[in-house]
């Protein structure tokens, strides 16, 4: 009895200590309606980046279509509204995506931050989505757009990254208070930044380093890229060059999506098959984690709640994928199918739905003219060890065990 019962105690926690199998399903979707700037014949057909407010539980997507950054409620599953949209108050599609806005979105300072193709980073005051300062200029127009943004609450900037620059991109840090450029640093090999040949890509701010985090998906016209680390002042703290850290000089990934899991953050590789999470504490040049079976993503997303990461895997090979990873173990839980194209995506970690944006396309059978996708867990997550115990003792199974103990002793 004393080996059944310890056993089945050992499972209990084992179960409770290993990743929770992830179970979500494609729930609906939501329809996108056409404004008045749209440009592709009143379809949702090009975007870039969503962001998740779990105050409001709004998720807001940059829309390129229709020239708007669109708002959707996880409580009604419903679109809730848009910022722009009439008035050209973005650059909306253009003939290149360099040019092309919204692009990068995030809440910061009670505001909407938003990058626009004209190399403008432009604030909205929330709840009510008016102007909050004067379209903050990051360059000249032919700098191109400013494209992913990331806030830090401690010294409340907003960092914000020109992908597109010639000759090279860089970042700007502007102060969320005033609206004003704080500092700017350039990615050309200098000053301790690496050389992006291939551009800058998604930002992200770490709030146990208190660093900021940038995607570089290749370093001197080579290899596999890596993730710069920066200050609240603009200093470049370290480069985790992913070449030196496993994946080998000819290694396949490209980083593009970028998101802080308290510590760790997964980096979407925007090539390949595989994707890697990186322990930039792990030692002075850190550590991987590699993930195979899943890549190709863009925009990645991390969920606090369920400890998960959510990878929009656009260009994974058997086909486009929402992924979800064990941000603790590294698993690969689960791949559920989307529709060609999709690189975008956020959770809400009340409901834990995931909103992933369909684009209209020929190959998009769920809704041609585009719709935001919207998956769901089927369970909850699995109590952590500590709850576990409790549920046993509220059992009686950890006294009794603790007697049985004592009379066979």
């Amino acid at each position: 009895m004393k080996r059944r019962l310890t056993a089945l105690a050992a499972l209990t926690l084992a179960i409770a200590a290993s990743p929770a199998p992830a179970q979500y399903a494609f729930q609906g979707t939501i329809a996108v309606p056409a404004s008045e700037d749209n440009s592709v014949g009143g379809k949702f057909a090009t975007y870039d980046i969503s962001f998740f407010d779990s105050t409001t539980q709004l998720d807001y997507v940059a829309d390129r279509s229709n020239a708007s950054v669109d708002i959707f409620s996880a409580a009604t599953n419903s679109f809730a509204g848009r910022i722009g949209g009439s008035g050209h108050v973005f650059s909306g599609q253009t003939s290149s995506n360099d040019t092309s806005g919204p692009d990068g979105v995030v809440i910061g300072n009670n505001k909407l931050w938003v990058g626009n193709g004209n190399s403008t980073l432009m604030s909205f005051n929330l709840p009510f989505n008016t102007p909050a300062f004067a379209p903050v200029a990051t360059g000249p127009a032919s700098a191109n757009r400013v494209d992913e943004v990331a806030y830090d609450p401690n010294s409340h900037q907003v960092l914000a990254a020109n992908n597109a620059a010639d000759p090279a991109p860089f970042l700007t840090f502007v102060d969320a208070t005033t609206g004003s450029i704080t500092h700017q640093v350039t990615f050309n090999g200098q000053n301790g930044t690496p050389n992006a040949t291939d551009g800058i890509e998604q930002p992200a701010y770490d709030a146990v380093t208190n660093r900021f985090y940038v995607s570089v998906p290749q370093v001197n016209g080579a290899g596999p890229g890596g993730v710069a680390q920066l200050d609240a002042a603009g200093h470049v703290t370290n480069f985790f060059d992913l070449a030196l850290l496993g994946l080998g000089a000819s290694g396949v990934c490209g980083p593009t999506g970028l998101a802080s899991g308290g510590g760790s953050l997964m980096v979407g590789c925007g090539s390949g098959s595989q994707s890697v999470i990186l322990h930039p504490t792990a030692g002075p040049n850190g550590a991987i984690t590699i993930i195979p079976n899943v890549g190709g993503e863009d925009e990645v997303w991390y969920d606090p709640v369920t400890k998960r990461y959510f990878l929009s895997a656009r260009n994974n090979p058997g086909g486009p994928v929402l992924g979800i990873v064990d941000a603790l173990s590294g698993a690969l839980l689960q791949k559920l199918a989307t529709t060609p194209g999709d690189h975008s995506v956020a959770v809400d970690p009340i409901s834990g739905k995931v909103f992933v944006p369909f684009g209209a396309n020929a190959a998009n059978t769920i809704c041609p003219n585009g719709c935001i996708g919207v998956f769901a867990p089927l369970v909850g997550p699995i109590p952590e060890p500590a709850t576990v115990e409790l549920m046993l003792a509220g059992l009686g199974l950890v006294g009794f065990a603790a007697r049985r103990g004592k009379r066979t002793a």
